[in-house]
């Protein structure tokens, strides 16, 4: 059967609008390209719990990261923590350095690498897209600070050691401590827009003594990156605010008080007030010849537990030093 010229034409019309019908993608596509993996949603607490099951997986979790000297990891205050110890240190994919000051081996003083990023064999690129751009801005900005944020990235868990009859996830970061987050791409974060909260995450670890010391003692210190039970407190504390304490949402020397009370039970401290900001005050009690000295603040991340949005001052820090 012989088909007519009009015929041709009109097939060549139709395969013309079938094809410009398809998604972009299905025009283009590369049958020997492989497809682009989804990454696979987690919590931080499921990582926590069994990090070799992560092992090199593109993940996507919302969590608090944490920066500042000796300082850049991945935290979730709520976690019912495993006996081993874990945390996560992070840093970005790509060629991007994220410039944070620690130890074996640091990244200070520089602001990209000459390679992009390998680790253990998997590259890891790096979205340089204005959100990612506005996020390090924060952190530059910022010297000591917490942000909440949702990432896309590659988890290493490191290896298993047991020391001293305790175990850690360890192989990546300061000393060694923790596992690996490398970040791919920032794809949201919370501005810090609020002048209500304390945004750093040294919790009062770097406040003076207020006299030369012979050695200074920490008998508390609550911080969203320790993995010890004190953020979970604090967020009891926060939970006391809103029933059954209300003192806590507006007055932080006795918050200051009432921390110094299991810790010096037949004594009367007498606080004075050596800085005060609409976030953090910091008190001192001349104990004899020690110099005690108690940090409270409203911590930025017990926003997310806070019932009202209004945060409790707690108790974050408190240290003795003992004083010539």
């Amino acid at each position: 059967m012989k088909v007519s010229v009009e015929m041709k034409h009109s097939v060549r019309v139709l395969f013309a609008l079938l094809i410009g019908s398809l998604p972009l993608s299905a025009q283009t596509a590369n049958p020997t390209q492989h497809p682009v993996p989804e990454p696979r949603k987690v919590t931080y607490c499921e990582l926590a719990k069994d990090p070799a099951a992560y092992n090199h997986e593109l993940v996507r979790l919302t969590a608090f990261v944490t920066h500042g000297f000796e300082d850049f990891h991945i935290a979730e205050p709520n976690c019912v923590m495993p006996p081993e110890r874990f945390s996560v240190w992070v840093v970005y994919g790509g060629k991007a350095e994220s410039n944070t000051a620690y130890c074996c081996p640091g990244e200070s003083g520089r602001e990209t690498r000459t390679d992009s990023l390998t680790v253990e064999g998997v590259q890891i690129p790096l979205t340089g897209d204005p959100t990612f751009h506005q996020f390090t801005d924060l952190l530059k900005n910022e010297q000591d600070t917490t942000v909440r944020v949702t990432v896309v990235g590659r988890f290493f868990s490191g290896a298993k050691e047991t020391i001293n009859a305790s175990s850690f996830w360890r192989g990546f970061g300061h000393m060694g401590c923790c596992s690996l987050f490398v970040i791919q791409r920032v794809e949201w974060f919370e501005p810090h827009t609020r002048s209500d909260v304390d945004y750093t995450a040294e919790a009062g670890w770097y406040e003076k003594e207020g006299c030369s010391y012979k050695s200074v003692r920490y008998l508390r210190h609550v911080s969203i990156s320790y993995s010890d039970g004190t953020a979970e407190q604090a967020i009891a504390e926060q939970r006391l605010a809103d029933t059954s304490q209300a003192w806590a949402l507006s007055d932080p020397q006795r918050v200051a008080i009432e921390s110094l009370k299991p810790l010096y039970p037949r004594k009367v401290p007498v606080l004075r007030s050596v800085k005060k900001t609409p976030v953090r005050q910091v008190f001192r009690w001349k104990n004899g010849k020690q110099s005690v000295v108690v940090v409270v603040i409203r911590p930025y991340w017990l926003s997310l537990y806070a019932a009202a949005g209004s945060v409790a001052w707690i108790s974050t820090t408190i240290k003795e030093a003992e004083c010539h």
